[in-house]
């Protein structure tokens, strides 16, 4: 068994560090292509309010992708933090041992489907 879970971080932390370096290449994709010189040259001079309101919403939009693709980052490397300690892939609620298939979707979850399920049933609507 000890040798399958070393087999087991050996998969996750390749699966963690091909996951960031796809996140790092998506942010910086985003940040160049959408909020870079190229894009920012069509609107360099608004023609009224309306363009100039468009771009303005533009780049809050550009922006909040660049933030949630900050978020992600974050929370991968406190995953792969977790990984280093031995922790990474047991959720913190329970202690079960997440599975891969969970791992491979959300790759920096610290909770099993069921404590998911339960933390989510416990948020207030609005």
């Amino acid at each position: 068994m000890k040798g399958n879970n070393k087999t087991r971080q050996e998969r996750l932390k390749k699966m963690l560090i091909e996951r960031k370096r796809k996140m790092w290449n998506e942010l910086r994709n985003e940040i160049f292509n959408k909020l870079g010189r190229e894009y920012s040259k069509q609107f360099d001079n608004p023609q009224d309010l309306e363009e100039l309101s468009f771009v303005d919403a533009i780049e809050d939009t550009g922006l909040a992708v660049a933030d949630i693709r900050r978020e992600e980052l974050t929370n991968m490397d406190e995953a792969i933090r977790r990984l280093d300690e031995g922790t990474y892939g047991i959720c913190e609620d329970c202690g079960v041992e997440i599975s891969e298939d969970r791992l491979k979707v959300i790759s920096f979850t610290p909770y099993c489907v069921n404590c998911q399920a339960k933390r989510e049933e416990k948020k207030p609507t609005l």
